[in-house]
């Protein structure tokens, strides 16, 4: 009987009883230890699920403040992570398993209060702390989703389908948008359940995109800020998006589909992304620091301008890809040699240049590089090539250079325009979506020129990439700004090494066909590109001026433009 007393009369004293206990609580743990800190939140946050407590107004506010007290030593095991890529791996997992199952014990926390069915003078209260509850958890959702991301694994399918509720939730009470802090700590920084949400969407539009630990957790950093450049509409406007979710499934963005009907479908665009991304590195060419424009303290240059150049290249290529129809695809077995960027590719294309040019017309068997130029700037063969050709030997040897470095890829499947490969990621750390390579499948082959528009990480330390070809006939030119006084270097002058090379100022003339006509366009560094710029481009001993148009695409170093020719020089 005593013991029933007892029971019946002694007071709940758990930081769950009331706001009171809480703030006691929690000036109490800040005397602890970050690593004692984090225990201690969650024992309490596993021991209120599995004691299946009942969800009142008291506890949910408890649990916010317990929250954010705990909120400094969670991100300094965070950072502890990000900032030792090269920690065993031991550690790795020991932090990983930590990070990740913190953030799960919040995320079960929180659901409690989600799921809760109140009576109804307790409701009005906890209704006012939902968008609290939802973002938070949307943004604990994020952290796990990040942390997957940085081992390459798939994210779970309950992550998905948790996010995609709660960002559903927050739309159906009308609070999907409204603007706060979310945590007191942050007063200055405001978010959403929407930019909660968006921000977990668009990282994962980069998660196969080969990028570092430390690279993507700028990307993450800075979507912070970007995801408030984004609006989730239930229409679809086929000139304005590119993205999609279904928020009826267990799945994360994908393009977008003529035949996806309006619901349960959320879509939004990236172009006010992509100006803000091209804005920032006008900004950092032009001297700007990355701190100064809100990349982050730890940010620093060059690396901030190449990540920026990664991303937009990412999202170009997602954009792009909503507008072009895939050509069916046959399965295939072969190998590919592959090199990169456009230095080696230049030498490449510059030994097919030599190696089918003066041949005889009886004796050849490919196309004369002197007649493609002609034809793609004049549209006949001129007098002069004619006669270079009459009189030339019946064949040049192409002068002995080093081989180039290159690697091979297992081609899995191909189609009209691309190839569907396998290779493995630790040959090809390099490679990233927009990454500019040479491909052919055998050494009688031309060299072509494509571009990697598709990313996955797959088991076994092996990755899948999509290719596109541009060009099976390009030509090697050497480049020079009609204003720059430096000397030109041209490409017959170059002895190719197996090193890497310097920023040589080379280019690629490329056919290509734009709006039905066959236009002229030019690959060149990204260094290099001015619009309206003039240049004198060379082919051998044949030189041109041309003028720089419109941008066709660009990667992180290269610019594909179009280009109109000024005039023949002597």
């Amino acid at each position: 009987m005593r013991e029933f007393l007892n029971k019946l009369f002694k007071r709940d004293s758990s930081p769950f009883a009331g706001n009171k206990l809480a703030n006691a609580w929690c000036r109490q743990l800040e005397l602890d230890a970050p690593a004692a800190q984090r225990a201690k939140v969650l024992a309490l946050a596993r021991g209120f699920v599995a004691d299946r407590k009942l969800p009142t107004p008291e506890a949910l506010e408890a649990t916010l403040l317990i929250d954010a007290a705990a909120q400094s030593s969670y991100d300094a095991l965070c950072c502890q992570y990000v900032a030792n890529p090269r920690m065993s791996k031991e550690l790795e997992r020991q932090l990983w398993t930590e990070i990740v199952e913190y953030a799960q014990a919040m995320i079960d926390l929180y659901q409690r209060f989600v799921k809760a069915d109140p009576s109804p003078e307790d409701k009005p209260r906890i209704d006012a702390q939902m968008p609290q509850v939802l973002a938070r958890s949307l943004h604990y959702l994020g952290l796990q989703a990040k942390w997957y991301h940085f081992r390459f694994e798939r994210l779970p399918s309950k992550l998905w389908t948790q996010a995609n509720q709660l960002y559903r939730l927050s739309e159906i009470d009308g609070f999907d948008s409204n603007p706060f802090p979310l945590y007191p700590g942050h007063a200055d920084e405001v978010t959403s359940c929407a930019d909660e949400y968006l921000q977990l969407l668009m990282l994962a539009t980069l998660s196969s995109h080969n990028l570092t630990v430390r690279q993507l957790d700028w990307a993450d950093h800075w979507l912070d800020r970007w995801s408030k450049l984004i609006q989730l509409s239930r229409k679809f406007y086929a000139d304005r998006h590119h993205l999609c979710v279904n928020l009826q499934e267990d799945g994360g963005p994908v393009r977008v589909k003529e035949d996806q009907s309006e619901e349960p479908f959320r879509y939004w665009g990236l172009f006010d992304l992509i100006h803000e991304l091209q804005e920032t590195q006008r900004k950092l060419e032009n001297g700007a620091t990355p701190v100064s424009l809100g990349l982050g303290q730890d940010c620093r240059q060059p690396a901030s301008t190449e990540l920026l150049r990664l991303i937009e290249s990412a999202w170009t290529t997602l954009m792009r890809n909503t507008q072009v129809t895939r050509s069916a695809r046959q399965t295939v077995s072969k190998t590919a040699e592959v090199v990169q960027g456009l230095g080696r590719l230049c030498a490449m294309v510059r030994a097919d240049n030599d190696k089918f040019s003066r041949q005889p017309a009886e004796v050849r068997t490919d196309v004369d590089y002197d007649e493609i130029m002609d034809m793609r700037l004049y549209g006949f063969v001129s007098e002069r090539t004619r006669a270079k050709q009459a009189t030339g030997p019946a064949t040049v040897q192409p002068k002995s250079r080093q081989k180039v470095g290159s690697v091979a890829w297992a081609i899995e499947n191909e189609s009209e325009g691309g190839f569907g490969a396998i290779l493995h990621a630790a040959e090809n750390e390099w490679i990233r979506p927009g990454a500019l390579i040479g491909m052919r499948t055998g050494e009688d082959d031309n060299w072509r020129v494509c571009v990697v528009r598709r990313l996955n990480r797959l088991r076994d330390e092996q990755l899948s990439a999509g290719i596109q070809i541009l060009s099976a006939t390009p030509v090697a030119v050497s480049v020079k700004a009609e204003d720059d006084e430096n000397t030109q270097i041209n490409l017959s002058d170059v002895s190719f090494l197996n090193t890497e090379f310097p920023m040589l100022r080379v280019g690629l003339y490329i056919p290509h066909l734009q709006g039905g006509n066959s236009v002229n366009t030019l690959m060149l560094h990204a260094s290099e590109y001015a619009n309206n710029r003039l240049y004198s481009v060379k082919a051998r001993d044949r030189s041109f001026t041309v003028k720089l148009g419109s941008v066709l695409e660009k990667g992180a170093d290269w610019v594909w433009a179009n280009v109109q020719v000024v005039k023949q020089n002597d």
